[in-house]
C-alpha cells in the first residue's frame, strides 16, 4: 500500500492511500499523528511506532513529476 499526503486542511492531512490492486482510497489522519514536517505529496509508511516519511520515495516521485512537467512544457 502507498500512501501519499494529498493536502492538508487545518489540522488533519487528507492521505491518498493506494492499495495493491490500483484502488484508491482518501482517508484524513491527525496532524499530530504525523511527523512534524510533514508536506503535501510526502509518501509516508506506517510502522511499529508511527508514521513516517518515506524520503527516498518521496524524492523519486517529486523528480518523476518535475521530469513529466518539464517535458509537457518543452517547445520543440
Amino acid at each position: 500500500m502507498t500512501m501519499i499526503v494529498d493536502r492538508i486542511e487545518e489540522d488533519l492531512a487528507v492521505i491518498e492511500e493506494t492499495d495493491d490492486t490500483g484502488d484508491v482510497t482518501l482517508r484524513k489522519l491527525p496532524l499530530d499523528w504525523l511527523p512534524a514536517e510533514i508536506e503535501e505529496g510526502d509518501v509516508i509508511r506506517k510502522t511499529k511506532s508511527g508514521y513516517v516519511i518515506d524520503r527516498t520515495e518521496t524524492q523519486k516521485r517529486r523528480q518523476a513529476a518535475s521530469a513529466l512537467l518539464q517535458s509537457l512544457t518543452e517547445v520543440e
